[in-house]
C-alpha cells in the first residue's frame, strides 16, 4: 500500500493533524511534549556520537548520533539524560512502527510523499515572518525529526485505513440495543424562559405570538442562570436535563415555543430549534467507528510489546510494562 496523503518570539509550538495517535503512553502522544521543551539542560548523557545507544530485533542498530542528530542544541548546551531517554523512545518507536507497519499493512511511503508530509506540518504551524530554520530552532529539533514526525504521522493514517479495512460489521443485537436507547443518543438544542408562575410562562407565549423575539423575553424575564444568553443552553442529549424537561424537548414541534412545563425550578417556555435523532445508519458508523480506535489503539503498543529492544544502559533501560518507553538511568 503506498500512502497518500536560534529562537524567535513569534513561533508556536509545533503540533500534528489527528491522524496522531490519542493515547498519552505513546510514542504518538509523547512526540507532542517533546516538542515543547522549554530549554535543554547540561547534563553528561555518553561521550561517542557513534556509540550504540539501541538496537531494535537484532538488526536496527541506533547510534548516539542518530539520537543527537534529531535534537537542535544551542551553542553552549548539552541535553539531560532525561531529554536524550525522551528522544530515544521516540527514534526506537520510529524503527519499530515502520517496520511494523510495512509488515503487516505493506504501508510504505517515498521520501517525496514524506517531504511533501512534512511541509504540511510546518505550514499548519508556522506563524507569518517566520523561517523554516526559526520554526524548528524554536522548537529544539532538527530537520531530521521532523521528517521522522512527518513519516509516522503517514503511518498512523495508513494503519487506520488498513485496520478500518478488516473490520467485521457490527453485531444486529449491538445495533438493536443502541436503537434501544435512541432517546439518549438524540441531541437538542434548545433555549427556554424560566419563571416561577404558569401565569406568568402564559404571558411569556402571548408575547412570542404578538411577534417579541425569544431571546429578548429571555434576557428580560427568565430567572434561570441562561437568561442574559437569551435562554440559550446549546445542544446537548436530552438525559442532561431533568425528567420533564428532557421529555418536553424530545416531543417539542421543532421551531415552536412550547406551553408551559413545571420543574423543580418553575415553569419553562422551551423552543427546540434542532433536534438530531440516530438512524440505525448512524448507530451502525458509531459502532465502527469505536471499533476501529480500539483496533488502532491496540496495534501500537501490540508493535512495541513484540519487539526485542535493548537499551545501552548508559542511556537507559527499555520497558514494556505498563507501557513501552526508555527510562532514563540513574542520575
Amino acid at each position: 500500500m503506498t500512502g497518500t496523503a536560534g529562537s524567535t518570539t513569534n513561533v508556536k509550538p509545533l503540533t500534528f493533524r489527528s491522524t496522531l495517535h490519542p493515547d498519552k503512553d505513546l510514542l504518538l502522544k509523547k512526540l507532542l511534549s517533546l516538542l515543547i521543551l522549554a530549554a535543554l539542560v547540561l547534563a553528561a548523557c555518553g561521550s561517542g556520537s557513534n556509540e550504540i545507544a539501541a538496537t531494535v530485533d537484532s538488526t536496527t542498530e541506533i547510534t548516539a548520533g542518530d539520537v543527537e542528530g534529531l535534537i537542535e542544541l544551542g551553542d553552549d548546551a548539552t541535553v539531560s539524560k532525561q531529554q536524550f531517554a525522551d528522544f530515544l523512545d521516540f527514534r526506537i518507536k520510529w524503527v519499530i512502527i515502520e517496520s511494523a507497519a510495512a509488515e503487516d499493512f505493506d504501508i510504505t511511503f517515498t521520501e517525496e510523499e514524506v517531504a511533501a508530509e512534512a511541509d504540511l506540518i510546518v505550514e499548519a504551524n508556522i506563524t507569518e515572518g517566520t523561517t523554516r530554520e526559526e520554526f524548528l530552532a524554536a522548537n529544539e529539533v532538527t530537520e531530521e525529526f521532523l521528517l521522522n514526525a512527518a513519516h509516522q504521522q503517514l503511518i498512523a493514517a495508513d494503519v487506520r485505513i488498513a485496520l478500518e479495512a478488516d473490520l467485521e460489521p457490527p453485531a444486529q443485537e449491538a445495533v438493536d440495543s443502541q436503537m434501544e436507547n435512541i432517546d439518549g443518543l438524540t441531541q437538542v438544542c434548545t433555549k427556554h424562559i424560566l419563571v416561577d408562575t404558569e401565569d406568568e410562562a402564559n404571558d411569556v407565549l402571548t408575547r412570542l405570538e404578538e411577534g417579541e423575539a425569544f431571546e429578548d423575553l429571555a434576557i428580560e424575564l427568565s430567572v434561570g442562570p441562561s437568561g442574559p444568553n437569551g435562554g440559550d443552553l446549546g445542544c446537548a442529549a436530552p438525559s442532561g436535563f431533568v425528567p420533564e424537561f428532557a421529555d418536553a424537548t424530545l416531543s417539542a414541534e421543532v421551531g415552536v415555543p412550547t406551553e408551559p412545563v413545571q420543574t423543580e425550578f418553575g415553569f419553562h417556555v422551551i423552543l427546540v430549534s434542532e433536534r438530531t435523532v440516530p438512524t440505525e445508519q448512524d448507530i451502525i458508523d458509531g459502532l465502527n467507528r469505536t471499533a476501529l480506535e480500539q483496533a488502532f489503539n491496540a496495534w501500537f503498543p501490540e508493535a512495541f510489546a513484540a519487539a526485542l529492544v535493548v537499551v545501552n544502559e548508559r542511556y537507559g533501560t527499555w520497558q514494556t510494562d505498563p507501557a513501552a518507553g526508555v527510562i532514563p538511568p540513574v542520575e
